[in-house]
């Protein structure tokens, strides 16, 4: 992959990372870490409401069945092993239920020109959105 291509990839992730967590925040979360990083792993976002701790993995993507299965195993596994270096870190939450998600943003929802986001924002944007709680086990 060129390094534009690479550049244009990596632009539309942190868009469609900025688009759920505004949509998680209008659901009552709260954001704790964006683009949380470990040696073991990175976690886009995670966020909590109540006793709940959610790691949340955002995928561009226009579909949710593909994005799905751009989780692999092995991502899941990345994920759960930065999501455990989290928890070490922050004993405040250890005692908190947990489950990790998946929240698709299609393209539509990373309007690219001011003409599109005037069309196409807020709430609006959000309702185009894929929220996929419980996306997996731990240990899957």
């Amino acid at each position: 992959m060129s390094r534009p291509v690479k550049e244009a990839a990596y632009q539309r992730g942190v868009a469609a990372e900025q688009v759920a967590a505004r949509y998680l925040q209008r659901q009552g979360y709260k954001i704790l870490e964006q683009r949380y990083k470990t040696r073991v792993g990175e976690i886009d976002l995670i966020v909590r409401r109540g006793e709940m701790l959610v790691f949340v993995e955002v995928k561009a993507h226009k579909d949710p069945e593909s994005a799905l299965y751009a989780v692999t195993p092995r991502t899941r596994r990345r994920i759960e092993a930065a999501a455990g270096q989290y928890l070490a870190d922050h004993e405040e939450v250890c005692g908190f239920s947990m489950r990790f998600d998946v929240i698709v943003v299609p393209p539509e929802s990373l309007a690219e020109s001011l003409k599109e986001k005037r069309n196409l924002l807020g709430a609006d944007r959000e309702r185009l959105l894929h929220h996929l709680d419980n996306a997996w086990l731990s240990g899957q």
